[in-house]
């Protein structure tokens, strides 16, 4: 395998999909054979990881010094490949750079480029040696610039998600978080109008009085104090919960206390849903999921009973979804295993690296 640099704003340990894609592709790798170089401020200079500054707001181009850092530690480390996540900027750099590169797509950064840089984005693609998509659904974003169809892989995320657990630390979860004959639904992800949690807030509101309810909200973002007034503004505080500083290893407990997995996402412009991995997760984990009805959700659960789908915003189908599993626990049980049953037919990390090698060869 050629030595790969990988060029990237976002890896490991930041908690998002892109990070944990990138992540787990190359996780198997030797470290020989590759690079990593982020200006995330989660990642950390180790072993074969670079942490630098890869653009500036007042330049313009915002990656020009790092075209010059960037020659010297190809030069260095003898890279000869790139492998970006990012298409704009990085996959710019990569361009001028002059060496082959790889670009992977994900939804919104390709509509955003599409949009934004159309001649610079069709350039990069046709110049580049390889691209990677996350879904069918982002390949077919490309087909109208008319990319060679032979350099396009798809290479769904990898189902590398640990399911075990310890029985006591999961009963000392219950008590921490005061759960007694509660139904728990469950959110995951980033707090962004775009994921739904609203959506959940407010249906909550609307049918709390007909059950014994508490909803956790998962992760971090820019909406948590949007999502707060709505609590308060419903009198959720002791119904709805926010989680904003989980660690991976936790996240188990909280799937094995749920009974519903929900996130209703939305398509708000190019910003799509591309795959949404913690829904594998979640099936992973036997549960019943509702999910939004749009992006790369509908390759994951390619046929009926796999999982509720509801059109984005729509809070009389969500409302429904909820009520339909809570008053029918033998469908929901019904669901989580159609779910946990495709959920095995996707590849492991493992797996998914060995084809990566292959297209980097």
């Amino acid at each position: 395998m050629k030595k790969t640099l990988v060029l990237t704003h976002e890896y490991y340990p930041f908690n998002g999909g892109v990070a944990r894609y990138c992540y787990n592709l190359f996780k198997f790798f030797n470290k020989d054979d590759y690079l990593v170089v982020s200006d995330n401020d989660q990642v950390k200079p180790q072993d074969n990881i670079i942490h630098t500054k890869l653009t500036y707001r007042w330049l313009k181009p915002s990656w020009l010094l790092s075209y010059f850092k960037l020659k010297k530690i190809i030069k260095k480390y003898k890279i000869e490949q790139i492998f970006t996540p990012n298409i704009l900027p990085l996959g710019s750099l990569a361009y001028f750079l002059k060496i082959p590169y790889i670009i992977s797509l994900h939804g919104l950064d390709i509509n955003l480029a599409i949009s934004n840089k159309p001649e610079l984005t069709k350039k990069i693609l046709e110049s580049a040696k390889a691209i990677i998509t996350n879904t069918k659904n982002t390949a077919s974003i490309i087909e109208p610039l008319g990319i060679d169809k032979t350099k396009v892989h798809i290479l769904y995320p990898a189902l590398d998600f640990d399911t075990n657990y310890d029985e006591v630390k999961l009963e000392a979860f219950r008590k921490k978080l005061d759960i007694g004959e509660e139904k728990i639904i469950m959110t995951l992800g980033r707090l962004n109008k775009r994921k739904g949690q609203d959506l959940v807030i407010e249906v909550l509101a609307h049918i709390k009085d007909n059950y014994n309810l508490k909803y956790f909200i998962i992760g971090r973002g820019q909406e948590k104090e949007h999502l707060e007034s709505l609590i308060k503004k419903y009198h959720l505080e002791k119904n709805v919960f926010i989680f904003d500083n989980i660690d991976d290893e936790e996240l188990i407990y909280f799937f094995k206390l749920a009974n519903i997995f929900v996130m209703p996402h939305r398509e708000m412009g190019n910003d799509i849903e591309g795959f949404g991995m913690v829904l594998l997760e979640a099936a992973t984990c036997k549960l019943p999921i509702i999910a939004g009805d749009s992006g790369g959700v509908k390759e994951l659960f390619n046929a009926s009973k796999q999982a509720i789908l509801v059109p984005g915003d729509d809070f009389k189908a969500l409302s429904e979804s909820i009520q339909y599993l809570l008053n029918n626990p033998q469908e929901a049980d019904k669901l989580a295993t159609a779910a946990y049953t495709r959920a095995r037919e996707f590849n492991d990390a493992r797996k998914q690296s060995l084809i990566l090698k292959e297209i980097l060869k």
